[in-house]
């Protein structure tokens, strides 16, 4: 599998002021494959993983950089040498003292590359009473493979080159138009998620794809008994099992289960916002930048972590999804699921992803329009909707009312601009930068 987030840790590795590197993200999406694909460049590596060899934690029980590499050498049998050797702490969350040791690997060993990740690591980062070594490390935040990535690991690198320079004025023929339309569809079956991308890509079978997508469900439902009490299960299973049926949906609690407190499914939220499994899309006002600074906590929807697994646990048939419109499946609810995936893959790895959208909830004039990002420093508001531009009323009323000069619908039609309003078909999701900055 090729990884965008390769060129990142690339560029990470041969930087002479680099810090110690945490990859944050869910269970499954790769952290360890692409750490394994880095270390190629390098003639040691040393692989730790504290769940699998939880005897290596007793390495850290002092600070000091030296003795630590003293230590797992010897454990390891592998010289551990500045500038030769990466070090990777996996499943780092087991050993507290080891992320706090991260701090003195670069005040007191900065040649050292160093990287480290873990599937709950999280919850160790926001839950303990860890001291991290702010200032001291940096972050990479990883999700599930892109509509890009899917193209380029099934060989369509030509068409993927097509998309790289396609514009207004340079329109892809029909033809090609429908192929990346079916292929996009495929796309939303298998998901980004690796494994499953992979094994399809190498068999074309798709109910083996669906195994592996439930067996990654049931991973995830498994890793409750990790950081839940008992009581705390029922709730995470409520919000864990509605959270893809209400894809789209502002959340409420009430609907969700109106036996349970609100309280307590917010926290379960939150859980499951840890373990990366759903993320939390805010309304916001934007009525300036940042987006985050007007959000509203009360008002939000959410995200489940990949546009596959979500589809299965709809129980959407496959063939139903590669035959219908992209708009007309739940409601429109799989299509915002796989354009928030999108989304969030362009955006810069070193911070945190955000989404927001925007509403207005005047019984005489309400409005809500799906997705409000922040492009190259512009509040471009995004539409997933098809139809004429005429229907797009709440695109059009947000466009007049913040004076904005730009505004993109997200549907099936090929690339198109009128007026305000740029029609971008699905599969250009992740050109979308480029085509705002080329208008900006």
């Amino acid at each position: 599998m090729k990884r965008k987030i390769i060129q990142y840790l690339q560029s990470w590795a041969k930087e002479a002021n680099r810090k110690p590197l945490i990859l944050r993200g869910a269970r499954q999406v790769g952290k360890s494959f692409v750490v394994d694909q880095l270390s190629a460049q390098f003639a040691h590596y040393v692989n730790i993983n504290f769940e699998l060899e939880p005897h290596f934690i007793q390495c850290f029980e002092t600070l000091e950089p030296q003795q630590i590499i003293n230590r797992l050498s010897l454990l390891q049998k592998k010289p551990i040498q500045a500038g030769e050797t990466l070090l990777f702490l996996d499943e780092i969350q087991l050993c507290p003292q080891a992320i706090q040791a991260l701090r003195y690997f670069k005040e007191k060993m900065p040649a050292l590359h160093v990287i480290a990740a873990g599937s709950l690591l999280e919850f160790a980062l926001r839950e303990t009473e860890i001291s991290m070594p702010v200032g001291r490390v940096e972050y990479l935040y990883m999700y599930p493979c892109g509509f890009a990535e899917f193209l380029e690991n099934a060989g369509y690198v030509q068409l993927l080159n097509a998309l790289e320079t396609v514009d207004f004025e340079n329109s892809l023929p029909p033809v090609v138009h429908e192929q990346l339309l079916t292929l996009f569809k495929e796309y939303m079956v298998v998901g980004g998620m690796p494994e499953a991308m992979a094994f399809y890509l190498q068999n074309q079978d798709l109910y083996r794809v669906q195994r592996i997508q439930n067996s990654i469900l049931q991973t995830y439902r498994d890793d409750f008994a990790k950081y839940a009490n008992r009581v705390q299960h029922k709730y995470l299973q409520v919000v864990y099992d509605q959270a893809a049926m209400m894809l789209g949906q502002r959340i409420s609690f009430s609907k969700m289960d109106a036996d349970f407190r609100s309280r307590d499914l917010k926290e379960a939220i939150t859980m499951l916002e840890y373990a990366g499994v759903v993320k939390r899309i805010y309304a916001t006002s934007a009525s300036g930048l940042p987006l985050s600074a007007t959000l509203n906590e009360k008002k939000f929807k959410l995200h489940f972590l990949d546009v596959g697994l979500a589809q299965r646990k709809t129980g959407l048939d496959a063939a139903l999804l590669m035959s219908h419109d992209i708009l007309q499946l739940n409601q429109g609810a799989l299509a915002e699921q796989v354009v928030a995936e999108e989304l969030l893959a362009y955006q810069d790895p070193f911070i945190a992803g955000e989404l927001f959208f925007w509403a207005r909830d005047a019984k005489s004039a309400s409005a809500e329009v799906d997705f409000v990002v922040n492009m190259g420093g512009h509040i471009i508001p995004i539409e997933v909707k098809s139809g004429s531009l005429g229907h797009l009323k709440s695109l059009h009323r947000f466009l007049e009312e913040r004076a904005l000069p730009l505004g993109v619908r997200i549907c099936n039609a090929p690339l198109s601009r009128q007026g305000k309003i740029i029609t971008v078909p699905f599969y250009l999701l992740n050109q979308l930068p480029r085509l705002v900055e080329r208008l900006g």
